[in-house]
């Protein structure tokens, strides 16, 4: 008999990224000189560069106000453009990337300028070649009576902390920046205070979602509520909508995933709006924002639904499910 050996020979290449550095910078002073606020175009810039090959997708950008004296509800960002270099290929623009076209800041809370890049981090050489991608960002201190509390020439910073993260929310890096905001002299006219309110319908505030017959199973059930929401604003507005459970509940205990219950608004008295079905959970959702500047009343129609041949529907046990849902009505 023969003996065969049969030698393996594995060679392993590895071209890796060396360090994505990342590094930000800011021509952030602005004053307010007028009720109607400022803005302040390409303030911030943010980068993200280093040599070597990477591919990263839905990576985050984030943005969190620490403590400060100024109001920072009242400061927003808006997208301006983006520079670099890569391999292959051309920076994605804002539009690729899929940034928000305006994000309102938080006090010591992290909202996203990035919340899931489109665009993939992505250098591909044989070089080492160098990638870079810059960020440019707008921001506004939005207008309003506010400004009339704070005396003139007093000056406000208000820091802030940006991080990069990569798909699997590990941090890519972190930043520091701070912007500063001087009140002038305002002479011209305060506006008149914003006015806000929200109320749901009596008849809306306890919905009922039956399944009477096996059509309902088949093709879904569905309850509407005419003007069952109502608003009054002299503002822009924005409502959302979030369950208190993760699930519907019976007095016996049975559940059901909050899930199989969608949720519409339709009507209000105004063009200018979107509205978006959603899906119910645990997360705050906007079902509808608006842009008004005068005084006006919005009535919305709420309305309950399922799809049809939901497993979770058919195969539940017959029982009564609850559960309750926060509306909540914010300036935008």
């Amino acid at each position: 008999m023969n003996k065969f050996i049969i030698i393996i020979s594995l060679s392993l290449s590895l071209s890796c990224f060396s360090q994505l550095r990342f590094s930000s910078w800011n021509s952030g002073y602005i004053q307010i000189t007028s009720y109607n606020g400022n803005s302040k175009s390409d303030a911030l810039t943010f980068k993200l560069d280093g040599n070597g090959n990477l591919n990263i997708p839905n990576w985050k950008l984030s943005i969190k106000a620490n403590s400060s004296q100024f109001p920072t509800n009242k400061i927003s960002f808006q997208p301006s453009a983006t520079s670099g270099t890569q391999t292959p290929g051309t920076t994605p623009t804002f539009t690729q990337i899929g940034a928000p076209s305006n994000v309102i800041l938080q006090e010591n809370a992290e909202v996203f300028l990035i919340p899931n890049s489109n665009a993939p981090l992505n250098n591909q050489t044989q070089t080492n070649s160098y990638y870079s991608l810059q960020m440019m960002f707008n921001y506004t201190v939005l207008g309003g009576a506010y400004l009339g509390n704070y005396n003139a020439y007093t000056t406000f910073n208000v820091p802030l902390e940006i991080t990069a993260y990569d798909d699997k929310n590990n941090i890519i890096g972190k930043s520091n920046q701070t912007l500063q905001i001087q009140i002038g002299k305002i002479t011209d006219t305060p506006p008149a205070a914003d006015e806000m309110s929200m109320q749901i319908n009596l008849s809306a505030s306890k919905g009922v979602l039956e399944f009477k017959s096996i059509q309902d199973y088949s093709n879904g059930a569905s309850v509407t509520y005419t003007d069952g929401l109502s608003v009054k604003s002299n503002t822009n507005f924005q409502i959302k909508v979030r369950s208190a459970n993760s699930i519907l509940q019976s007095a016996t205990g049975n559940t059901i995933p909050i899930d199989v219950v969608n949720l519409t608004l339709s009507g209000g008295s105004s063009s200018n709006q979107k509205i978006t079905p959603i899906v119910l959970s645990t997360a705050s959702q906007v079902l509808v924002k608006t842009n008004t500047s005068t005084l006006t009343t919005y009535k919305y129609d709420i309305k309950y639904y399922t799809t049809g041949q939901d497993q979770r529907l058919i195969s539940a046990k017959s029982d009564d499910y609850a559960t309750t849902l926060v509306y909540e009505i914010t300036p935008q």
